[in-house]
Parts: C-alpha cells; sequence; structure tokens
C-alpha cells in the first residue's frame, strides 16, 4: 500500500492570533473499488447521496496518519498493503456563514474488488455507487470554481489517480492492470518530456 504525505505548514500557522480564530481542517475519505470492472465510491449509509465521510482533524496528528487509523477502522483488511493506495488528491476552502469556514483535505482511498452491491463493517452498512462519467469543476483564471458538487471531487480524484497509474511505479503495481483499464478514459499525459514507457520501468 502506498500513502502520499500531506505536508501541513509549520505549527502554529492556523493557531488563533489575536482576534482571529483557527480555520478548522476536515480530512475527506473517498473510498473507491472496482465491481465488475466498473469504478465504484463506497459510500456510507448514514452520508446523504452528495455528501462524502469527513473527519475532523485531530491536532498534532498528520492528516495522512488520521485518514490511514479510520479507513483501517473501518476496513480492517481490506486494506491490503499490496493492493491499496492511500493518496492526497486535493484541498479546498468551504466558506460558512458568516466569518465560519474550514480547508478540506481530500483522501482518496483505493480497495481491492469489491463483490457485492451492500456490505457491512464495523462503521455500519456501505453502499456501491458507480461513478458517472463527470468533468471536474473548472476554475476561473483569478477565482475558484463557483460550485464543487462531491462528484466533481471523484472525477477530479480519479483523473488524478490516471495519472499516476502512467508516471508512478509503486502505484501501478499496487493496483495494476485492472485499475489502468478502468480508468484509461481518465488517462492525462503529463506535460513537458514524456517518461519510458511503464512496463520498461517497472521491469528495470
Amino acid at each position: 500500500m502506498t500513502t502520499q504525505p500531506y505536508m501541513l505548514p509549520a505549527p502554529g500557522l492556523w493557531e488563533s492570533r489575536g482576534s482571529l480564530p483557527a480555520t478548522p481542517v476536515w480530512c475527506e475519505i473517498l473510498p473507491v473499488t472496482l465491481r465488475a470492472q466498473r469504478v465504484c465510491h463506497i459510500r456510507r449509509g448514514q452520508d446523504a447521496a452528495s455528501a462524502a465521510w469527513q473527519e475532523p482533524q485531530i491536532p498534532g496528528t498528520h492528516p495522512s496518519t488520521l485518514v490511514r487509523t479510520r479507513v483501517e477502522e473501518v476496513f480492517g483488511a481490506r486494506l491490503t498493503p499490496r493492493r491499496s493506495v492511500i493518496h492526497s488528491t486535493a484541498w479546498r476552502y468551504e466558506p460558512g456563514s458568516g466569518a465560519d469556514g474550514r480547508l478540506v483535505l481530500t483522501y482518496l482511498i483505493v480497495l481491492p474488488p469489491w463483490g457485492g452491491r451492500k456490505a457491512s463493517d464495523r462503521a455500519g452498512p456501505w453502499d456501491l455507487e458507480p461513478v458517472t462519467t463527470v468533468a471536474p469543476a473548472r476554475s476561473a483564471p483569478l477565482a475558484p470554481p463557483e460550485r464543487i458538487a462531491l462528484a466533481h471531487v471523484l472525477a477530479h480524484a480519479l483523473d488524478h489517480l490516471a495519472l499516476l497509474l502512467e508516471t508512478d511505479p509503486a502505484i501501478a503495481r499496487a493496483l495494476g492492470r485492472p485499475w489502468r483499464q478502468a480508468l484509461a478514459a481518465r488517462v492525462r499525459r503529463p506535460a513537458g518530456e514524456r517518461p519510458p514507457p511503464l512496463d520498461q520501468r517497472l521491469s528495470a
């Protein structure tokens, strides 16, 4: 299993300074798997259809450590070291009412193929929902997108995973051909110099 760390700024950056409140940080956890060669989002039964699994950041704990701990608590042996990936894919600021707002760090969790449409773990029931083809939300030259839905966040994360399958040997080994085929339509070629074919790098 590969885990991509998300580097936070130096301690104290988000602490209160004078009358300014700290900005809350939340970790957004997006578990996905393959079922019948289709990418599916593993959604908690208690979450609304438009909501994602989110956990508040614990002070003094690295977000990647928090996410892996929560995923292991819920999925247990499904998070196999050789066939799973935990990867930080994005961040966004979500404004609240008035001056309130929060910073959301998104993590894509790739789990081995799942057998049925429903499952029950220690955290309760789960639904497997096929991911539809939706383009990521696009920003303006000087502003973020006006609206970012869960489908947009998933699309961005899967586009990024498709790129990693082309450029990251560790992730390519963990996920292999089934995921490359499932994400073939999402492949994003890197700009600039193109690296040697992946099979040549893996055999080197």
